[in-house]
């Protein structure tokens, strides 16, 4: 005998009556927006007028905000094959080992000379030597570097703030603060400056005026 069917009734929990909607949610509240910080600048001088402009500190290239002239901003690489004499950036120069070149005219932060290099020479940071030279023409540094077992001759001026000679330098040195000649090392020429530090081996040869 088949058993009767009895339909169970659905039950809910929700009252009877008038269904009730969820209260809408509030409005989504964005975060308050950071406040925009302009990019980090750094003060280079122009080429052309030497002024000081403002340029990003990551940029490699920029225009003077007083003379519009075009501003280099990154490193320099010459080699043997450079055919360029006349560099200008704001960043440094590295002469690769190579290279033989004359008649320059180089202006940038710091200068290593891994080659031969000759002509003028202006860096607002180190300009370091570390192979014999021969530079018909000038250096202009804030530091000098002239490394162990290297033989530099300038037959122009050099006009430092401070110089370290470790191996052999030949010219006319000019020194707004201090020029350093380390042990078995020596400098062949006249020195003006404000001290004179010559190590025990070191060795001097011309007249030294004391900058006062």
């Amino acid at each position: 005998m088949t058993p009767s069917f009895h339909p169970v009734p659905r039950t809910s929990s929700a009252p009877s009556g008038k269904i009730r909607r969820p209260a809408p949610a509030p409005p989504w509240t964005l975060p308050a927006a950071a406040e925009s910080r302009p990019a980090p600048t750094r003060e280079v001088e122009c080429f052309s007028c030497r002024k000081n402009t403002s340029v990003p500190v990551t940029a490699v290239s920029a225009r003077c905000g007083h003379c519009s002239a075009y501003i280099k901003l990154d490193d320099v690489i010459l080699h043997s094959r450079t055919h360029r004499t006349k560099v200008q950036t704001c960043g440094s120069v590295t002469v690769q080992a190579n290279a033989d070149l004359k008649g320059l005219n180089i202006e940038c932060r710091d200068l290593v000379l891994y080659g031969r290099a000759s002509g003028d020479f202006l860096c607002r940071g180190v300009c370091k030597s570390k192979t014999d030279q021969h530079i018909s023409g000038s250096i202009s540094a804030r530091r000098v570097v002239v490394e162990k077992k290297t033989t530099v001759l300038v037959i122009g001026a050099i006009q430092v703030e401070n110089i370290w000679i470790q191996g052999s330098l030949e010219g006319t040195l000019t020194a707004d603060e201090t020029v350093t000649i380390h042990r078995h090392a020596k400098f062949l020429g006249d020195i003006t400056a404000r001290r004179l530090i010559i190590e025990e081996g070191g060795a001097h040869q011309g007249s030294f005026t004391r900058l006062t």
